[in-house]
């Protein structure tokens, strides 16, 4: 009884260990592939096929999978890079690389460039220091634009050697040196003087300005009115020039016409003195006055 004993245990450890394998093989079998993924199977370390996304079949132990994402992915510089411009300046530039794996070049890049985010790394750092190379200090932050594009452009085509695609390049940052901060700091003070001083000056002559008119106007306005008082006076100066030849014209033609006027003025009281032969009285044998024109 003893050994039938044994002999069940014994038979119920083996089926157990049997469940085991078989649960494990068929683990080690089956694997699940993303959508954005595709896994490199090889079989005893060679390349056997690319696994589409859904669910895979392998052979236990002869066969492994190695995942590749193909989703756009990224890397940034951990630390700034030190590099020069064409002037002989320093900067220090993060920058940052977007990049994908193209699902037909997996097998590529699994043959030929396993390690191809190192290598990708090391071209975008060349082609920085090489691109920043080509423009002085000074241009740096005008062009910057242009110099991500140039350095994406040339970036994306040699990454073509490894079977990456580049998507985008980023200059995350760009860090000047301490002596060149100084100085544009300098500069841009002494062009805010100038700017100030320019702004002064152009008030000075705009304040001239309004003092020049208003003086013009002053003086117009004097002349004017000395205009006018001239032609004032000769208007009345001839006016009575004009009273006057009226006058001697109308006495020219009637002798009367003084008489005339003293009778007119007489208030008909005669004068306390008079002096001996002397009568002030008015000449009644002057001529009668002709008839005045019409």
């Amino acid at each position: 009884m003893i050994i039938a004993g044994r002999e069940i245990n014994g038979g119920r450890i083996s089926f157990g260990i049997l469940v085991l394998v078989i649960f494990v093989t068929l683990a080690l079998s089956v694997f699940t592939v993303k959508e954005y993924e595709r896994d490199v199977v090889t079989r005893l370390g060679k390349f056997s096929r690319v696994a589409e996304p859904g669910l895979n079949f392998k052979i236990p132990f002869i066969e492994s999978a190695y995942t590749y994402r193909t989703d756009i992915l990224s890397f940034t510089t951990d630390k700034a890079v030190n590099t020069y411009t064409i002037d002989n300046q320093e900067v220090d530039v993060i920058f940052t690389v977007f990049y994908r794996v193209p699902t037909k070049n997996v097998q590529f890049i699994y043959t030929n460039a396993q390690d191809y985010k190192e290598r990708l790394f090391n071209i975008a750092l060349d082609r920085l220091k090489s691109e920043m190379g080509k423009v002085s200090v000074a241009h740096v932050a005008e062009k910057r634009g242009a110099l991500r594009d140039s350095i994406k452009a040339v970036l994306a085509n040699d990454a073509q050697t490894l079977g990456v695609e580049v998507t985008d390049f980023q200059l995350t940052n760009i860090d000047y040196t301490k002596a060149y901060r100084a100085e544009v700091e300098k500069a841009a003070a002494a062009r805010q003087v100038v700017a100030t001083r320019e702004h002064e000056k152009d008030q000075e002559i705009q304040v001239a300005e309004r003092v020049r008119v208003q003086a013009k106007g002053v003086a117009d306005a004097t002349l004017m009115k000395a205009e006018a008082d001239a032609k004032a006076i000769q208007l009345r100066g001839e006016a009575e020039a004009a009273a006057i030849r009226a006058q001697a014209e109308a006495l020219k033609q009637n002798t009367g016409l003084v008489e005339l006027r003293k009778a007119e003025k007489w208030n008909g009281a005669l004068p306390q003195q008079m002096l001996s032969g002397i009568v002030p009285f008015m000449n009644f044998n002057a001529p009668a006055l002709a008839p005045a024109a019409k």
